[in-house]
């Protein structure tokens, strides 16, 4: 396979960009920043398409980078190339929300039909890793990735053994990697390690479960006396709240005939005032003048009286005091019986005597009282006659024997009342108190509280015992459970390690079986690079080389960079022969020789153009390769990026 042209419709910094590339030889020459790499990867990228990742390394893979200055939708190109005598167009539109990829056969239009769109069904052994490996070589990166070995053995082991193409170590590897990383991520081990921790945590005394009971019954027990307690507290508040009731009962009943005496009362004074107005009013003034001074003379009089009975106790009290002082010298003097009993007697005689005397004022002042009284009510009397005449004047006597009646039956009534309102209050309802309102019962009540409270503490304190025992046994379970899990997983990824192993001294066994070859290749490539400076090295199944200076073998890290860029390219060279061994596939050099003296420069160009590549694109920013082919004699195409605009 050759590559004719290219048309880089719109590609990174190129829009509508042609290149035509001849076989043999072609040296793309261009300044730094010309678009030399934009090239190489645009062949790549119409060879395999763009990759894409994911996240936040979306941002720095290819598909970003090389996305068209311009921003659009138009994010596309084609190459023509020539395979086996047939021409092909390659076309692609990279843009992600618009992908295709075509593949047109020029010779008869038909459009050619790639199971899964994968390049290497048209071209054998063409794929994205056997590229980057072996016919492509970037700016400084000509090591080849260690992981290519595997695919290069697989490779070899298909045609050398099988015959066909289905066999992939490498992706055999990958798989069985990933299956063992599967087995340990799903091993729950660290989560045993994190049960187990929590279960080491969950520690705790074996008697504590006892202790708490025994506290537990205790305080039911004190709590169970404390309500028998109240209990009986309420009986007796129960049995006093029924008294009370008809005690109330019975006040209520007194209140309210009270209540309908002194309304009756009120109606008939009322009705009485009414009729004392409408009476004549002859010699009234008189008759109000006379009864205002009786009215004012009974009244200092009943003051009088009302006085006169505390002065006659204070009078008796004192003479009292006084008089049992003499009494009292008397019996502590010792005096003999007759003079003790002759000053008893004098004291009594005394104090009869002074009584008799201000009860003798008393009866005298309530003669005067009565008759004072009953001078009043001859005026009243008279008043009333005079206001009402004769027939009002019986209505009116009715009227106050009543109204006299009802103040009697009001100031009855209030003997028995007094008591009641003393109690309750004179807003006595037949509601009661339901709240046992006393010192003892509130005692009482606050000792169950607490011994309530304290309970409940224990209680609570037992229940996160209980359930601590139960989540370890629990985590017990779970833990012989995980540790199960994970002894099975070791086991699984233990299996999957040996079938690995098995597999990669299988590998060793395909190594040798090709790898004298590519050993002898490569030697004879690097001995003609440097003038036989080097004649031998080895290659392991892991593309391990080691170079034998004479002296012993060395890493290639240990050798010059430029005989370490010469080693790489030979490897490259020879497994393209091995992968590639009818020699028609492109060479793509870019930017390869930067850390080549003039020399080995001149060396190695030699011994390319004696390779037998199809074609070779060698991409550089110097002159000196073009100077070095011309000083060789060795023709070549000459292209340049310079004097053509992007």
């Amino acid at each position: 396979m050759w590559i004719k042209r290219l048309n880089i419709t719109h590609f990174g910094r190129f829009y509508q960009k042609q290149l035509s590339f001849n076989p043999g030889i072609n040296v793309i020459y261009g300044e730094n920043e010309s678009g030399k790499s934009t090239v190489h990867q645009f062949i790549q990228a119409m060879l395999f398409g763009v990759e894409r990742l994911r996240g936040k390394a979306a941002r720095r893979d290819v598909y970003t980078k090389f996305q068209p200055w311009e921003q659009g939708r138009s994010y596309e190109g084609s190459m023509e190339i020539e395979h086996d005598g047939e021409r092909y167009r390659l076309v692609r539109n990279f843009y992600k929300e618009d992908e295709f990829f075509r593949v047109e056969q020029l010779s008869t239009g038909k459009e050619i039909n790639l199971p899964g769109n994968e390049i290497d069904t048209l071209i054998d052994g063409l794929n994205r890793s056997n590229f980057k490996n072996t016919l492509s070589i970037s700016q400084l990166e000509s090591q080849i990735d260690m992981r290519f070995g595997l695919s290069l053995q697989a490779y070899m082991a298909n045609i050398q053994k099988t015959k066909s193409q289905e066999v992939d170590l490498n992706r055999t590897f990958e798989f069985l990697k990933k299956a063992k990383k599967a087995c340990l991520d799903k091993s729950p081990e660290k989560q045993l390690r994190e049960q187990q921790n929590i279960r080491n945590n969950l520690a705790f005394s074996e008697s504590e479960e006892d202790r708490l009971s025994a506290d537990i019954r205790e305080l039911e027990k004190e709590l169970e006396r404390v309500r028998e307690k109240i209990q009986s507290c309420q009986s007796d508040f129960r049995e006093n709240r029924r008294k009370e009731q008809k005690e109330r009962m019975a006040a209520v009943r007194l209140i309210e005939e009270n209540n309908a005496i002194a309304s009756r009362y009120r109606e008939l004074k009322s009705a009485y005032e009414q009729m004392k107005c409408t009476m004549p009013e002859d010699n009234f003034e008189d008759l109000k003048e006379k009864w205002d001074e009786a009215n004012e003379d009974y009244e200092d009089l009943a003051d009088q009286y009302d006085q006169i009975s505390g002065r006659n106790l204070a009078t008796l009290f004192s003479i009292a005091m006084f008089g049992i002082i003499p009494v009292a010298a008397v019996f502590f003097l010792k005096s003999n019986m007759f003079i003790r009993f002759s000053v008893i007697v004098a004291f009594i005689g005394v104090l009869l005597l002074t009584s008799f005397i201000l009860q003798r004022g008393r009866r005298h002042l309530g003669i005067r009282l009565k008759e004072s009284k009953e001078n009043l009510q001859d005026i009243h009397d008279q008043m009333e006659q005079q206001m009402f005449g004769r027939g009002n004047q019986e209505r009116l006597s009715q009227m106050k024997e009543e109204l006299d009646e009802l103040r009697e039956q009001y100031e009855k009534i209030q003997i028995p009342l007094k008591p009641y309102i003393e109690k309750y209050g004179d807003d006595i309802s037949l509601e009661t108190d339901d709240v046992m309102d006393n010192e003892s019962s509130g005692k009482l009540r606050n000792e169950e509280e607490r011994l309530m409270k304290s309970l409940e503490r224990l209680i609570v304190q037992k229940e996160n015992f209980e359930q601590r025992m139960a989540e370890r046994e629990d985590l017990e379970l779970e833990i012989k459970q995980l540790a199960e899990e994970v002894k099975s997983a070791k086991e699984e990824a233990g299996i999957i390690q040996e079938c690995m192993d098995i597999l990669y001294d299988l590998s060793e066994e395909i190594h040798s079986d090709f790898g004298h070859t590519l050993n002898r290749e490569v030697s004879d490539m690097i001995c003609q690079m440097t003038g036989g400076k080097y004649t031998w090295l080895t290659v392991d199944n892991e593309l391990n080389i080691k170079v034998d200076t004479g002296s012993g073998f060395a890493e290639p890290d240990q050798l010059s960079v430029g005989t370490r860029e010469q080693i790489y390219l030979a490897l490259r060279a020879a497994m393209v022969k091995l992968l590639f061994p009818e020699g028609n596939m492109p060479l793509i050099l870019d930017d390869s020789f930067g850390f080549y003296d003039d020399k080995r420069l001149l060396q190695t160009l030699e011994w390319l153009s004696e390779q037998n590549f199809e074609q070779i694109l060698l991409f550089t920013c110097q002159t000196r390769e073009m100077s070095a082919f011309e000083q060789l004699g060795v023709p070549y195409t000459s292209i340049s990026l310079n004097d053509r605009r992007a």
